[in-house]
């Protein structure tokens, strides 16, 4: 089977563990910056690094790599870093063909579409996803199996909220382009790789957010990270997605967030250094990610490419599919 090399730098066990869906996300960032603005690097660097980053991809992970982005360039001034969404496929798709300097995605870039042997995987934390529907729908369990969601958005043959246990309203389901790496993930996990139905499409993730929350009837799937009050979260066969159910096998729509490389500079691994930080992993449970440090991932310790004391994974497709069915 194909493999590719993945770089994470070791955290110690005492960051903070737990996780909470019930922060608002504007409150989460403020408490993100705050906390970032208070503490350095902390990456050892010992000449001032310079220069620009673009970085181009998921945008389920864009809130992060953006709010990290703006502290570290008021802690290094000659540094300037461009961040921008545009889904998971066109983050591997740039960076693969070197347009950009970092890709981030939500999906593992396989050697066989993927096969340059100098892209790089750099898993940065975890990210939940969940199902959510407009305000107005409330349903009496508050929870959807997935052979209903498939109802929903594969066969359609459930199309009335009311049978749900719901009311008696017309269910609108929306979906994410096929740029999207939440999208496959979806399909992956919670259609049980079937494909969804000629649905109406939407580009990015804080639309799909908006458009639900103004579309009476509405369902679809976001990450935590974009989800605010203006939609509501609906959990799995039972399970919402906490980091409890996620370590233990009961939710499984979720995925490790990368951010892949073609080359090293200073600039690019500093930052990704910072990136998987102590202060960066433990503020970034305020606005929904899990530290890289609380998931299980199969280890062999080597240095990374920046010199570092690192963990380095010899990643593949089954990595990310262990305990999920």
């Amino acid at each position: 089977m194909s493999e590719r090399k993945v770089q994470i730098t070791y955290l110690p066990l005492s960051l903070t563990r737990g996780h909470s869906i019930s922060c608002a996300l504007l409150l989460g960032c403020l408490s993100f910056l705050l906390i970032l603005s208070s503490c350095s690097t902390g990456v050892g660097q010992t000449e001032e690094v310079s220069g620009s980053l673009n970085i181009v991809g998921s945008t389920a992970l864009q809130p992060l790599v953006s709010a990290a982005a703006t502290l570290y360039m008021k802690q290094h001034p000659k540094v300037k870093i461009k961040v921008q969404g545009g889904g998971s496929k066109v983050g591997l798709d740039q960076v693969a063909s070197e347009k950009v300097d970092i890709g981030d995605s939500d999906l593992y870039a396989d050697p066989v579409s993927y096969p340059d042997p100098n892209l790089t995987d750099h898993i940065v934390c975890v990210i939940p996803f969940a199902m959510v529907t407009n305000p107005d729908v409330t349903i009496s369990s508050n929870t959807l199996t997935p052979d209903q969601i498939v109802g929903i958005f594969t066969t359609r043959t459930i199309t009335n909220w009311k049978d749900v246990g719901g009311p008696d309203l017309k269910i609108v389901p929306l979906a994410r382009t096929k740029t999207s790496g939440t999208r496959d993930t979806f399909r992956k996990y919670v259609l049980g790789g079937r494909d969804e139905s000629d649905l109406t499409t939407i580009d990015s993730s804080t639309d799909v957010r908006d458009t639900v929350a103004k579309t009476p009837g509405a369902i679809s799937y976001l990450a935590l990270s974009v989800i605010n009050s203006s939609v509501h979260e609906v959990g799995i066969n039972g399970f919402l997605p906490t980091q409890e159910n996620i370590s233990s096998g009961r939710y499984t729509f979720w995925a490790y967030e990368h951010m892949y490389t073609m080359k090293d500079t200073p600039l690019i691994n500093d930052f990704l250094d910072y990136m998987i930080s102590p202060p960066v992993q433990n503020a970034a449970e305020n606005i929904h990610y899990i530290p890289i440090s609380n998931m299980h991932l199969p280890t062999t310790n080597i240095p990374n490419n920046s010199g570092n004391s690192s963990i380095a994974l010899v990643a593949n497709e089954e990595v990310y599919s262990e305990s999920r069915q």
